[in-house]
């Protein structure tokens, strides 16, 4: 049984430093894709402290001295979730900041990108005039004249994704009477 334990416990050590390291990569990663609470989220960043747990129970099972492992494990387990934790409440702020808000539309340019694809969810902008969609969008960014009328921009902020260079726009294409009469998310 002492060996058993000993090589547990070995086990135990080489998953903490992996376990810091994996919820490290999850914080990053959450952030620079500015990922959203799903179960597939809440799945992932759950499953390595399971495993914690998992590797914990196998070394109560075969410890001589149970009240003082329980003592040591919940200490670890008590650390473990903070990041745990913290993962979480990234995943659910990024889920915040990704639903549509007309005040933040209007005051936070750069945040608009995570906020457009609820807005085009949300809102039926094919079809909509000129007016609704300055009252919704507020002023547009960019305007010109195009072949089959007025073509409105609005900036998005930096492009999506892991390396971000570019700018992404809402393109919004008006006919002539000026309703919208297709709209795109444009990276340049």
């Amino acid at each position: 049984m002492g060996f058993l334990s000993a090589i547990l416990r070995g086990i135990l050590y080489v998953y903490i430093c992996l376990y810091i390291l994996m919820y490290l990569a999850f914080m990053f990663i959450i952030g620079m894709a500015h990922t959203s609470l799903s179960v597939t989220s809440i799945f992932i960043i759950v499953m390595p402290f399971v495993l914690l747990v998992m590797i914990q129970k196998s070394i109560l099972y075969v410890a001589k001295n149970r009240n003082e492992e329980k003592k040591q494990m919940s200490g670890v387990l008590i650390v473990a979730l903070i990041p745990l934790v913290v993962c979480t409440v990234q995943l659910s702020m990024n889920t915040y900041t990704s639903k549509f808000n007309q005040d933040r539309w209007l005051h936070a340019e750069d945040k608009r990108v995570h906020m457009v694809d609820d807005l085009l969810q949300k809102y039926k902008l094919t079809g909509k005039s000129n007016e609704e969609i300055t009252q919704l969008l507020g002023t547009p960014t960019e305007t010109r004249n195009g072949e089959n009328g007025v073509i409105t921009s609005y900036y998005l902020g930096t492009e999506r994704g892991f390396i971000p260079i570019d700018s992404e726009h809402l393109v919004l294409q008006f006919d002539r009477d000026g309703k919208v009469l297709e709209y795109k998310v444009h990276t340049d």
